[in-house]
This record gives structure tokens, sequence and C-alpha cells, in this order.
């Protein structure tokens, strides 16, 4: 757990520091203060030894990182216990509280935010006057106790994104493996399975011909003939699955790649009646791809979107957008990109089905191979790119998101690893 380690090395480093600080402020040139001095020095060298030096497994117990906060709030208290009556320095109590975040658990966050708002009363608490009456000492009491609380709650909701980012991550990771491990067995497999499934098919076509063929052996041939069908399309499939491990990347406008899949699907636009918007395609999209590739990845999102539509029509909207146009703030946190967003109005996509889409072969259609998403995906993931699905729910349409980073200076042809 290395980037644990510094991250509460840099922590005891810093809150160290400012009780350094603050003591040579206040105390130095007291009497006594060089041994209190040498006291803090001593806790700043073995906490940052003992972090150093532990192993992961004891670094990563709770009751380690529970002690270790304890015994800065501690520590605080002591150095609050000195300062009396300059009581403005309980914001070290905040450092304390603030820190346990980096425990990830509201459990362990909650007690040591506990223990220092104990610890500040017993800093407070004097044998001849006792605790303090004046009204700003416990208003800032309670301040310190709903800190308390409300890290506590923080840490659990964190834990719980955490937990629930592991694992996206995990099924991503695991689904991407599954598409590379199927992208490079399955061209081999396709082509010994075609030759059998063609005279197959062949076959079928000549008994359909022949007229001296009872009806019941005719419906079963024509299940046979259906069936092989169907085959083909899962076989075609994993052809082009196979054939996405070999692509070459070459300097292309993005534009191109919308406008073709966009003209491959139109026959079928128009026969459904459906009603179709394009936009964002004004201003050039440079990227670095394989067009073709590219085109069928958009290709089967459109066809996606038009088999969620009803019988009677709908709406499809493809949108291309650049990433230049978010704000500046946004543009921070990723490399320049392409969105192109697919969205229709149809059926929509079930919760329980939004992570299983992209799985090879898995379908909620009554007619279809299931590869059309999980090939698309997979161009994606060979263009560095991503793909993402939304959906409001049952009868509330769908929203695919596919992105591309922005092409940077123009660079020859090359063949990608694997």
């Amino acid at each position: 757990m290395p980037e644990r380690r510094g991250t509460y090395f840099a922590f005891q480093g810093l809150f160290m520091a400012v009780l350094l600080l603050i003591f040579l402020y206040h105390y130095r040139g007291d009497e006594g203060w060089i041994r209190r001095f040498a006291l803090i020095v001593a806790v700043l060298v073995f906490s940052l030894g003992l972090i150093r030096s532990v192993s992961a497994e004891t670094l990563s117990r709770g009751v380690f990182q529970t002690a270790l906060f304890v015994g800065d709030a501690a520590l605080a208290s002591l150095i609050l216990h000195w300062a009396q009556p300059q009581s403005d320095l309980y914001l070290l109590y905040f450092i304390v509280i603030f820190g346990t975040a980096l425990t990830r658990s509201w459990v362990q966050s909650l007690v040591v935010a506990l223990l220092a708002s104990l610890l500040y009363l017993v800093s407070a608490w004097s044998p001849s006057t006792g605790f303090p009456s004046e009204t700003g000492f416990w208003l800032r009491v309670h301040l310190l106790w709903v800190s308390s609380a409300l890290m506590a709650v923080l840490a659990r909701d964190t834990r719980a994104l955490q937990g629930e980012q592991e694992r996206r991550y995990l099924e991503h990771t695991l689904q991407m493996e599954r598409l590379a491990a199927l992208g490079q067995v399955a061209g081999e497999v396709a082509h010994r399975i075609k030759g059998p499934l063609t005279t197959i098919l062949v076959n079928t076509e000549v008994l359909t011909r022949k007229a001296s063929l009872a009806s019941d052996m005719q419906r079963q041939v024509d299940r046979i003939h259906e069936e092989a069908g169907r085959c083909k399309e899962i076989l075609k499939g994993l052809l082009d699955l196979g054939r996405i491990e070999e692509i070459y990347f070459t300097l292309i406008d993005l534009r191109d790649a919308l406008r073709s899949a966009l003209k491959a699907v139109e026959p079928r636009l128009q026969k459904a009646g459906v009603r179709l918007q394009a936009r964002g395609l004004e201003r050039s999209a440079r990227v670095l791809g394989d067009q073709s590739l590219l085109h069928e990845a958009v290709a089967a999102l459109l066809h996606n979107a038009l088999d969620a539509l009803p019988e009677d029509g709908g709406n499809v909207t493809l949108s291309l957008h650049d990433s230049e146009t978010e704000p500046w703030w946004l543009r921070l946190w990723s490399r320049p990109h392409y969105d192109v967003a697919v969205e229709d109005d149809g059926r929509g996509i079930e919760s329980k089905d939004i992570e299983r889409i992209f799985q090879p072969f898995y379908t909620t259609k009554r007619e279809g191979s299931g590869m059309g998403l999980p090939a698309a995906l997979r161009i994606l993931q060979k263009h560095e790119g991503a793909l993402s699905a939304h959906s409001d729910g049952p009868g509330r349409g769908a929203r695919f998101v596919l992105t591309l980073p922005k092409a940077g200076k123009p660079a020859r042809s090359r063949k990608p690893q694997g």
C-alpha cells in the first residue's frame, strides 16, 4: 500500500509542522520551552519513522490508524493546554477530524473525532475552576461534535462510493479481458465454422425448391434455414470482432465515419418513418483511427437505437460534441476528446441490464446476435476511447456516448499492439 503510506506520511508531517510553528510562535523564550519543543520534535520523528517502518498490513489496520489520529489529538490538547487562554487554537482539532477522512471508515472517523472532542474538554479543564463557563467555549465543543458526526457521514458516503467505483472498474476490466480474449480466437473459430455453415444453408435452399417435400418436412427445412441464418449473423459478428484486433490508425475526420454510418441506415430510417436529427457536424473533428471500424461502431449504435423504437416510428438524434466547448474547469481533468451521442426515445434500458448490454451474446431483443454493442465497445477500446450507456428506465429512451481522443500532430499510420 505505498500510495496510502505516502498520504499518511504527508498528513502527519504537515500536521506536526503546524504544531511546531504554533509552539515556537507562542512559547519561544518561556521557561522550559526547550524541553517542550524537544518533546514535540521527538514525537514528530517517532510518528514519521513509525509510518515509514510498519508493514503495509499494519498500516491498513483500523487500530493503528485510530491510534495515530488519537495521538495527534492528544498532542494538540497538550499544546492547547499550554496555550490557555488562547482558545482559538482549538482549530487544531479540526485538522485531526478532517484527517480521519483518510481512513475511509466512518466508524474510525467517528471514534477519533469524538475522542478529539473529549480531549479538548480535558485540555480546558482546570483543577481550581473546572471547565470554562463562557458560552463561546461550549459552542466550540458543540461545533466539534457536529463536525465529528459530519465527517463520519462523509466517510461512510465516500466508502460506499469507492466500493461502487471499484465494482464498476472490476466489471469494466473483466469485460475488456473477455472481449480481448474473444477477439483473439474469434477469427480462427469463425473461419472453421464458415465452411460447414455455408453448406447447410446451400443445401436447405436446394431442398426448399423441391415441390415433392411434404408440408411438415418443408416446415422443418425452413426452420433449419432460419436457424442457420441466425448462426450466420453470429458468425459475422465473430469475424468482425476478430478483425478488430488488426487495425491501422490514420489521420481522419470523424465526421466522415458519422456521415457514412447515417447513410448506411438511411433506408431503414425511411422505411420505419423515424425522425433523425444530426447535430455538430459543421466543424472538422480530427482523430487517429480506422474509418471503416468507426463507421461500424456508429452504425451499430444507430441500429440499436432503431431497434428500440416502436413500430410507428420515433426520434433518433446523433450529435458530435467537442470538449473545447466545455467549461475550463472540466477540461482540466480530461484529455481533449470528441463525444458522439446517439439518443432515442424508445423503450429504454432497465437498470439491471445497463451493465450487461456490452457483454458478448447478451441481448434483450427477440432477434439479434448480441454482438453489435460488444464489437462497438471493442472498437472504441482499440482507439483508446470509451463507450457508455445511459437510460432513465423502461419507456424513457436511451443515450449512448462514444468518446474518442483528439488527434495531435499528424502521424504516420501505425499498427497497434494486441
